[in-house]
């Protein structure tokens, strides 16, 4: 299933408010200390940073290696993600940023 697959998608009969509530609120990780490093080569592998946040883990994402315009657009998405989750958003150091979940904060 592709990022904006929920597009096209038909929609189904509407579920009660409590299972809808209960799907959205992400797995907290066992070890949220645990930081994945991820270089996205295409908006594919910005899914999988999101599903990767999503379950309660903080990714460096290392974008030095795309286009300008690119990479804006990445850090435009894992930004409406993270907001999404209550996470945190600090960049590292030109074209590297750290995004993190609800929970989970980085320290100055």
């Amino acid at each position: 299933m592709g990022l904006f697959d929920f597009l096209t998608k038909k929609k189904t009969k509407e579920r009660p408010a409590e299972e809808r509530a209960e799907e959205r609120q992400p797995e907290r990780a066992v070890n949220p200390g645990n930081i994945r490093k991820f270089t996205p080569n295409s908006f594919e592998d910005v899914q999988n940073i999101i599903d990767y946040l999503c379950s309660g883990r903080p990714a460096i994402v290392v974008l030095s290696h795309v286009r300008e315009n690119t990479a804006q657009r990445v850090i435009d998405l894992l930004t409406g993600a993270t907001y999404a989750i209550n996470g945190n958003l600090s960049e590292v150091e030109k074209d590297i940023y750290i995004f993190t979940p609800d929970g989970v904060r980085i320290g100055q």
